[in-house]
């Protein structure tokens, strides 16, 4: 990015500030990693972000030593209106720093664009210290909801549209991937149907009326920009008072449902593959338990 004039940067994040004030959903998302990190002052952080620069900065008023990997390009740039300092882009499942460097390593909605989620998980374990802890918002895979997939595609707003690897993660995917070198103490869903429905809509129309992710501010912001963030302002003004009841009717009534996010915390232990024992006909132990009657061999 250029050298940016100070009053244009100071402008754009003035901006977007007022549009998270108005953001539910993120604020939620901001929330559980708070609550999952827990007390970071003098610790070393690593942050891998998808690009939304407004979590990365709250993140940073907690204390700690902070660097920050984008997970490409455009989000690097978005992240540099606010975030002083370098910021690296993620070459492949490569993290450029020395073994046993971090004392957490956050994952801000980016595991489900990496190719090979796997590689990049064993990655970040190396990175960490011993008693190191990873956090992760991912999103949940959940095909077959209102809030899921055929909503997301008639809005615009798929995973392949976005530039995603997969569409997100059930819970035993999740599990999977994290289970050879992370103990998973601590998971949780947030944002339910009574959230996300109304949320995904108005993220579709302001991204529309952004000309592209309207908390990614694009590398050359100008007064095209700036007319843009005024009547997104507008709308979510008048849209956050209802957004703000479904949150208040989520909390009290449907706090059982399943959200369609996915926020963990996880414990470093020594990284050991760990894969399920298949027997000689194909089929998993578990599934031969199920099929089987126990002590026998004949299938009932």
């Amino acid at each position: 990015m250029k050298a940016m004039d100070a009053n244009l940067l100071e402008e754009t994040v003035r901006w977007q500030e007022k549009l998270f004030k108005h953001s539910v959903r993120r604020q939620m998302r901001l929330q559980k990693l708070k609550d999952l990190l827990g007390n970071i002052s003098g610790q070393q952080c690593l942050e891998i972000s998808s690009g939304d620069g407004m979590i990365s900065a709250r993140l940073r008023e907690g204390g700690g030593v902070w660097t920050t990997l984008a997970i490409n390009t455009q989000a690097q740039a978005a992240l540099r209106y606010f975030i002083n300092g370098d910021i690296g882009v993620l070459q492949g499942t490569q993290i450029d720093a020395p073994d046993q460097t971090y004392d957490a390593v956050v994952i801000v909605d980016a595991l489900e664009r990496v190719r090979d989620d796997l590689a990049f998980i064993k990655e970040c374990h190396r990175v960490l210290k011993t008693d190191g802890r990873l956090v992760i918002t991912a999103a949940r895979k959940m095909i077959f909801c209102i809030g899921g997939g055929l909503l997301r595609s008639l809005l615009g707003l798929s995973w392949r549209r976005k530039g995603l690897e997969r569409p997100g993660y059930s819970s035993q995917e999740f599990f999977d991937v994290l289970k050879s070198g992370f103990d998973v103490p601590e998971t949780d869903s947030y944002s339910t149907c009574c959230i996300e429905v109304p949320g995904l809509i108005c993220e579709a129309l302001a991204n529309k009326v952004a000309h592209g992710p309207y908390n990614m501010p694009p590398e050359n912001t100008g007064t095209e920009e700036f007319y843009h963030y005024t009547k997104l302002n507008v709308f979510a003004t008048l849209v956050y008072p209802l957004m703000w009841l479904f949150a208040k009717i989520e909390t009290a009534i449907l706090g059982f449902m399943p959200g369609h996010n996915i926020a963990a915390k996880t414990k470093r232990r020594v990284w050991r593959v760990r894969t399920q024992p298949i027997l000689i006909d194909g089929r998993s132990i578990a599934e031969a338990a199920i099929n089987t009657k126990i002590g026998t061999a004949a299938p009932f």
